[in-house]
């Protein structure tokens, strides 16, 4: 079953209109009230960025260098940790399986061989 909607009169309808401007005069305001606490905002804000910036920016600096440098050093100990791990030599020449592999992939993308795969294609029609 269904209900009916009921039919609403040009002063209900002129009410709920009056209603739903009203909300958005409100939300203007509110958009007004906005604009003026970002701008407020940006007046105190180039003193607070350039200490930011003084302060800031050197120090995630040292911490990126820091961390770079701690990269690098550590790579090659934990390479060899993990190759002469205690999981035997099964690593190592997986390992060197996938670097003969990735290094065939790399060659059969070398521009002569490609030009040598095209003309083997069509000589053989």
């Amino acid at each position: 079953m269904t209900t009916p909607t009921p039919i609403r009169s040009r002063a209900e309808r002129f009410g709920e209109d009056a209603s739903l401007a009203s909300e958005v005069a409100a939300g203007g305001l509110s958009a007004v009230e906005l604009g003026l606490v970002v701008l407020v905002g940006l007046l105190v804000c180039p003193p607070l960025a350039a200490a930011a910036f003084v302060v800031v920016v050197p120090l995630l600096v040292v911490a990126l260098v820091l961390g770079l440098l701690v990269a690098v050093v550590s790579t090659p100990y934990l390479l060899v940790h993990h190759l002469r791990g205690h999981h035997g030599a099964g690593h190592l020449s997986l390992s060197a399986h996938r670097v003969r592999l990735a290094g065939r992939a790399i060659l059969d993308l070398a521009p002569h061989r490609i030009v040598a795969d095209v003309h083997k294609a069509h000589s053989g029609r």
